[in-house]
């Protein structure tokens, strides 16, 4: 089977650092190419980068790929066609996960042990920066067809991210690249694996499973009652939910995918309560997850690891999975009230 993908021959099994100069260089240096899993791997071997189909321009303003008041092949972001940008991505086969942790659970033998890699996987290789005792990898799945939706494809690899946790938690970038091995030193294993449509669409929906249930695990702190703001119920059972969630997601440390996991969780919970319709329109129209949820992962360093895009990329996400969350059946009850307005604490209430 063969697919689309961008590959870039520029500075073959180098790695740029931050603030690099030749950033703008490399960015425009994929070319469209059309390859299989085994001759994907063939240019991971000599150290050189890929990543999904980049074309011109899709901007909605623009019209057309290349935009025609442009001269040569720029687009209105006055980028040339194919430059590396998540509004130039046309489409994508592949799915590549980054485990860059530097323990065992980084290391070839041990993803190889997982059924979802050992099955469905085409290749996995050792990154550049892997070193004997500080092993890096990357997994790279090929899909039976092509995503052309971005948001589907974002939700597909969160999925697959979502069954092997201790990934970085960035891949879900939709024009994500990742370099290739080191031609000298690197180690690659071919395993020939395809990951159908199918089992994509289950781990999606696992992965909202698995949403529910750290929903359910989770303990969210309590909110005195003079913390508490709002004249009604309603405002007041909204503000109770905003403060718990913004607590919850700030104390998320970093290491143990609490807080990309968190933010993805924290931003579906406020949207589920943002489209309920039992609530009054003035207090829905309050609820800004976006607005709300980027102060707490930059208090709990995510945006300093991932940047303020990716932090944003997981909100929107986030508020993609929700649903209008069901009425309490005890917002009519007058002994439950005390939950907005009554006694020391606040209790916790369902988010």
């Amino acid at each position: 089977m063969r697919f689309q993908i961008s590959i870039n021959r520029y500075m073959p099994g180098e790695k740029l650092g931050i603030g690099d100069r030749r950033w703008g260089r490399y960015n425009g240096s994929f070319q469209p190419e059309i390859h299989s899993a085994r001759s994907l791997l063939n240019e991971v071997e000599q150290g050189h980068a890929f990543s999904a189909l980049q074309e011109g321009c899709q901007r909605e303003h623009c019209g057309q790929w290349c935009c025609p008041e442009r001269k040569g092949d720029l687009g209105h972001c006055g980028r040339p066609k194919g430059y590396r940008a998540n509004h130039h991505w046309a489409e994508a086969q592949h799915i590549g996960l980054d485990f860059d942790n530097g323990d065992a659970r980084s290391s070839l033998d041990y993803l190889l042990n997982f059924p979802l890699i050992a099955q469905h996987a085409s290749f996995v290789y050792t990154t550049l920066s892997h070193k004997p005792g500080c092993p890096k990898a990357r997994v790279v799945f090929v899909a039976d067809i092509p995503f052309t939706d971005a948001d589907y494809y974002r939700r597909a690899k969160r999925a697959v991210m979502a069954a092997l946790p201790w990934g970085d938690a960035a891949v879900h970038d939709p024009s994500r690249f990742l370099y290739g091995t080191d031609p000298k030193h690197g180690t690659t294993r071919y395993l020939g694996g395809q990951l159908p449509l199918t089992a994509i669409n289950d781990l999606i929906e696992q992965n909202r499973g698995h949403l529910d249930d750290e929903q359910n695990r989770r303990h969210l702190p309590r909110i005195t009652a003079s913390q508490v703001l709002g004249r009604t119920p309603a405002e007041r059972y909204v503000n109770t939910a905003l403060q718990q969630e913004v607590a919850w997601l700030a104390s998320r440390v970093e290491g143990t995918g609490e807080r990309h996991q968190g933010l993805l969780l924290a931003a579906l919970k406020l949207e589920s309560l943002k489209q309920s319709e039992w609530l009054p329109t003035q207090v829905r129209d309050s609820i800004d997850p976006l607005g709300l949820l980027l102060p707490a992962v930059q208090r709990n360093g995510y945006v300093e690891k991932y940047g303020e895009a990716a932090a944003r990329r997981t909100i929107a996400d986030g508020v993609a999975y929700a649903s209008p969350r069901p009425e309490p059946g005890s917002w009519n009850n007058k002994a439950a009230k005390h939950i907005w307005s009554g006694g020391e604490r606040v209790k916790s209430v369902a988010v």
